[in-house]
């Protein structure tokens, strides 16, 4: 009966939301193994996705349309 806490939304692994308008699909991407960008690929046709995380001035937007 050890239940440990699923972690919320707020507090697992960080992403973005990310609609790919070269197919028409959503897919979520996640930081590289570097943590310097976002980065992903479509799934479909596989287009890359990479969304540099700057340290000021980025946008607070979690989804974005490609």
């Amino acid at each position: 009966m050890d239940e440990k806490p699923k972690p919320s939304a707020a507090t697992g692994r960080p992403f973005l939301s990310v609609h790919l308008k070269c197919c028409n699909i959503y897919q979520r991407i996640y930081p590289n193994a570097a943590g310097d960008a976002y980065a992903g690929w479509c799934p479909r046709c596989a287009t890359a996705i990479r969304v540099p995380i700057v340290e000021s001035g980025g946008s607070s937007t979690r989804f974005f349309t490609t």
